[in-house]
């Protein structure tokens, strides 16, 4: 046995740079001639390097939309995992909802542009309101306060 290995791997890539040589000297009428000598069909080889990118485009493109959605899916785990205590009262509720309204108007303008007015919202919709503005932190103060007391 020789003291020298065979290093296959150098071996490989030699005979793989010199294919590349081969293929990037010929012209594509040649490598079409060879193909269709070798008995292969150039319309489906075309078709399946053609199926091959768009594939990967497509997948390159949805790594973005794949980020967002699994973004999208933590956030809401983690809305549904977070605790609010809301008030037990109708009359508190809607104090509460007044005083965000106060301290954050440009959400009250939002709210009333879509009920038209604070006072004929019904307590459900203070209900809802206030539970869709915990679930976007806008009553963490709110909560830490209470907590406290």
């Amino acid at each position: 046995m020789s003291d020298k290995q065979r290093d296959y791997r150098k071996e490989l890539e030699g005979i793989l740079d010199g294919l590349a040589e081969t293929i990037e000297a010929a012209s594509p009428e040649e490598i079409l001639a060879e193909a269709e000598a070798a008995g292969e069909n150039s319309e489906a080889i075309a078709g399946h390097v053609r199926e091959t990118l768009l594939s990967a485009v497509k997948k390159f493109e949805q790594r973005k939309l794949d980020a967002a959605r699994e973004a999208c899916r933590q956030r809401a785990t983690h809305s549904r995992s977070k605790k609010y205590y809301l008030p037990d009262t109708k009359e508190d509720r809607r104090q509460l909802l007044f005083t965000v309204f106060q301290n954050k108007p440009r959400l009250g303008e939002v709210l009333t542009i879509q009920h038209r007015s604070f006072e004929d919202l019904s307590d459900e919709d203070v209900q809802s309101a206030l539970e869709e503005l915990a679930e976007l932190g806008f009553l963490d103060d709110w909560a830490e306060a209470s907590s406290k007391e």
